[in-house]
């Protein structure tokens, strides 16, 4: 017996055109059902192997709740192993992207030509039918009162988990992870679940600041102290009081600083630059590293007495490319936020575009995909963001990949060092395009200059024996 398919439609026309196509070129018995409840009655004794969603925008807005049931149906209480199969009109209603995403097998453009449907039948014979909750990661939640992070990404929900338990305790907390991996969201939505959220919340990066001047900005100075010292400062440790202190790229403190950073952690005492009185900080410490500490400490770059007082709880956040089920979820979330900032409406989404974001490696992270996210809700028209709204750099990625050693991969070469070369390469590209001015590159890279010169100096960028390069890079401000 053919095996039998279910068509969940409120369009007649839709049933016309696809009933008959699918009977004949998948050779499946197909029922066509209009409600959730007919939905249910039909899986229940048939044991369907497909279900044919009509997912169409041009749908009347009144049957927006009915088919936001039927996906929370399939995504949550339907436990029949069945194959889904999302039919659209290139374009998704923006509210079931995420689980449209999560639950579909295959896509279906409406109306079909028989090309297409034999392809999907060829898909479909390849996929093994599974229990549709299993389709949908486990998710983790976490609220403050500013914003929410959801992940369904196995490595981050112990630390979502984590989060609210050492929220409240005076812990001093380490984050790993690549620049803009979220330390700085994560830290400031600790603060925001602790008790001090009242309290103010300093966050500093170190790497942005000359190392002549970073023990002034972390302790302060007396006026005097040193020569164009018109005046005193107040020192971050002073300034965050009785709140939280996030210092971001710790590992670039001098041993002097780590020195002086030690003695805070272990007495809580410090002094400003020029003082010899000691001042008491309050503050809870949190840092944040792009490199994983423990190496440096076995490299003798960073003091291992510091490392061992700093890693009392460490938490490494995963790099975006690691986190491949938060890709679209995360877009959701930076859409909405772009559409409320700039007051935008979006209402449907190509769904090349989710294509084109989960193909990108996105080696500036959560940075590089936010500022993507608000390039295309600015660009975008009539409610429809397209592929074309977005930054030509996601469409030469595939590209790039291909160039390094002339598109063949070492036989013994890991993943990291393939990604390793493809984002060498693509520094050297976007600096070359952009006259090997740092900004410029930072921002059509979509991160920061800082994270940018971290980069350049883990490849060995900044130390180039091309003569334009180095005078560009060693002059610009």
């Amino acid at each position: 017996m053919p095996p039998l398919g279910i068509i969940y439609t409120f369009d007649s026309e839709f049933v016309s055109v696809l009933k008959p196509r699918l009977l004949q070129q998948i050779n499946s018995q197909v029922t066509v059902v209009k409600s959730l409840p007919e939905l249910i009655d039909s899986i229940q004794p048939s044991a369907p192997a497909t279900i044919y969603l009509d997912l169409r925008s041009h749908n009347l807005p009144s049957e927006s709740d009915e088919r936001s049931s039927v996906l929370s149906y399939l995504r949550e209480i339907c436990e029949f192993p069945v194959q889904i199969v999302t039919v659209l009109d290139q374009f998704l209603p923006l509210e079931y992207v995420e689980t449209a995403n999560f639950i579909t097998d295959a896509w279906l453009e409406y109306p079909p030509v028989p090309e297409e449907l034999n392809a999907l039948a060829d898909e479909l014979s390849k996929v093994e039918p599974k229990k549709t909750p299993e389709t949908i990661p486990e998710s983790r939640k976490i609220f403050d009162h500013k914003m929410h992070v959801t992940t369904y990404t196995p490595e981050m929900i112990p630390i979502v988990d984590q989060i609210s338990k050492i929220a409240r305790h005076n812990v001093t907390l380490l984050l790993i992870g690549e620049t803009g991996t979220g330390k700085t969201t994560l830290a400031s939505m600790i603060h925001e679940l602790s008790p001090r959220s009242e309290e103010p919340f300093q966050n500093i990066a170190c790497g942005a600041l000359p190392s002549d001047l970073i023990e002034s900005e972390l302790f302060g100075h007396l006026r005097g102290s040193f020569t164009g010292a018109e005046r005193s400062k107040v020192g971050r440790f002073e300034a965050a009081g009785k709140g939280t202190l996030l210092l971001d790229e710790i590992d670039i403190l001098s041993p002097k600083d780590q020195a002086k950073l030690l003695k805070v952690i272990e007495t809580g005492q410090f002094e400003p630059v020029g003082s010899t009185e000691s001042r008491v900080s309050e503050a809870r410490l949190i840092v944040a590293a792009n490199v994983e500490l423990d190496e440096l400490t076995r490299n003798n770059k960073f003091r291992s007495d510091l490392y061992y007082r700093l890693n009392v709880l460490q938490f490494r956040l995963p790099a975006l490319r690691e986190r491949p089920n938060d890709i679209i979820p995360l877009s959701l979330q930076f859409i909405q936020e772009c559409c409320q900032q700039h007051s935008i409406e979006i209402t449907k989404i190509h769904r090349k575009v989710l294509d084109l974001l989960k193909q990108y490696s996105w080696p500036g992270n959560l940075r590089e995909l936010k500022n993507q996210i608000q390039r295309a809700v600015l660009f975008s028209n009539n409610g429809e963001l397209t592929t074309h709204e977005f930054s030509p750099n996601l469409f030469q990625e595939d590209q790039l990949v291909s160039l390094p050693n002339n598109g063949a991969v070492k036989e013994k070469q890991t993943l990291a060092d393939q990604v390793a070369i493809s984002e060498k390469h693509l520094l050297l590209k976007s600096l070359s395009e952009n006259g090997f001015r740092k900004t410029a590159t930072a921002k059509a890279l979509g991160i920061s200059r800082v994270g940018l010169y971290k980069k350049m100096r883990k490849y060995g960028m900044l130390e180039t024996n091309k003569p334009k390069a180095q005078s560009r890079l060693q002059t610009e401000s």
